[in-house]
């Protein structure tokens, strides 16, 4: 439904952190910007038209949110996760899917609880985990065959280390997994003889690779699902980030409570972003095909940089995804000091990544790439990483 034309924005009278932000800091003209997750792509006309359907309406007051709505993201749930909740009595909405964590951390742990995550993973995670003055216990992904995967026997010791909460991503940025069935039931299984709580951070997970398929955590059982809440948005899926709308979903009513409590706190509780809502409806309801043929897009363009890369710079490995739209490329064999890898591609090649070396462990060395973008910038983008990788390249001697 809805069209499946995906095209890149005219960048014309834009004004964006990820584009003309980065270029006024830097002050490069041939700036190339392929570190802020948006996309470079419009996003899709459903959405666009019920945006100016609500502005044609004339009223921007407090809107009353509909079955609508709720029926949207049921069926939208129900469609992607096979997951079949009563929206109404389980979505609570807030503005923006940190501020829905905050609110989650705010009712679920006090100052001093240890909070557990798999990294490397966005620095968000550890950064208002740390400023809230929780505490942070880094649980790494392991590689094996190029996929990153969960070590259960260092899962099982952080979560028997008094951890309150397990920050799950699923899918995981950076690194693209989206963790199947079989592995949600053993982190699940872990946190319930833990008496462990769930944050499942599940905003990517709209952005599957075809024939991939996402569960989400709370779907698997009653026990898991008591103990669980997730978080979810159109933000990163349907290039909405700007608007600032974001729900959780949790089918415990004493956290679903307590929740509306801690929106009640911060004044978050009467009235919602009246553009979220439209465009909530109009992406879970009518914007399938142009989602099918995004991701198409973005599975080639990893793999456009995979087979790049394994040519030019084969040292360079980029890590299998079935998820997101990131490149994560290992720096490593470099030997640079993994702190200054994105400033020195900024400096030398007047392009902007995004530096492992603040996801936490596993992270360092590691640099990660958007690929929603055009064919010529994503060329671009291949041509300089080649060209600082053969700058840096340590120089054999011959004996």
């Amino acid at each position: 439904m809805g069209g499946s034309n995906v095209t890149i924005v005219n960048p014309s009278n834009l004004s964006r952190l990820k584009w003309e932000y980065e270029a006024e800091r830097t002050g490069f003209a041939d700036l190339l910007c392929m570190g802020t997750a948006d996309m470079d792509f419009e996003s899709p006309q459903p959405i666009l038209r019920a945006l100016r359907e609500v502005i044609d309406r004339g009223h921007l007051g407090y809107p009353y949110v509909t079955n609508q709505y709720y029926d949207a993201i049921h069926d939208w749930l129900l469609k992607t996760g096979s997951w079949d909740i009563d929206a109404r009595s389980c979505v609570a909405n807030n503005v923006g899917v940190y501020m829905s964590a905050w609110n989650a951390l705010d009712i679920l742990t006090v100052p001093g609880d240890r909070i557990a995550i798999l990294c490397p993973v966005h620095f968000c995670f550890k950064k208002m985990i740390t400023m809230n003055n929780r505490v942070v216990v880094e649980c790494p992904l392991v590689q094996i065959d190029g996929q990153y995967q969960i070590d259960y026997s260092y899962l099982e010791a952080c979560l028997k280390s008094n951890v309150k909460m397990l920050w799950l991503c699923n899918p995981h940025n950076p690194v693209g997994r989206v963790w199947t069935k079989e592995e949600l039931e053993k982190i699940g299984t872990l946190c319930v003889q833990n008496d462990v709580l769930i944050m499942s951070d599940d905003v990517y997970c709209g952005l599957v690779f075809p024939d991939i398929a996402y569960t989400p955590i709370a779907s698997l059982s009653k026990e898991i699902s008591r103990r669980t809440i997730t978080l979810y948005s159109t933000s990163k899926s349907y290039n909405t980030t700007g608007l600032r709308h974001s729900f959780i979903v949790t089918e415990n009513i004493e956290i679903f409570m307590k929740y509306q409590e801690s929106l009640a706190r911060s004044d978050l509780d009467y009235g919602v972003n009246i553009m979220g809502i439209a465009a909530t409806i109009a992406a879970y309801n009518e914007c399938d095909e142009w989602l099918s043929a995004l991701m198409k897009q973005i599975q080639k363009n990893h793999q456009f940089v995979t087979d790049c890369l394994k040519k030019n710079m084969p040292e360079a490995v980029v890590t299998e995804a079935e998820a997101a739209y990131f490149a994560w490329i290992d720096m490593r064999p470099l030997g640079l000091n993994p702190q200054q890898i994105s400033y020195l591609i900024e400096q030398e090649e007047h392009m902007i990544v995004e530096n492992g070396a603040g996801l936490g462990k596993g992270g360092s060395g590691f640099i990660r790439i958007n690929l929603a973008t055009s064919e010529e910038y994503l060329h671009e983008g291949v041509k300089r990483l080649k060209h600082f990788w053969a700058h840096h390249q340590p120089i054999v001697k011959l004996s």
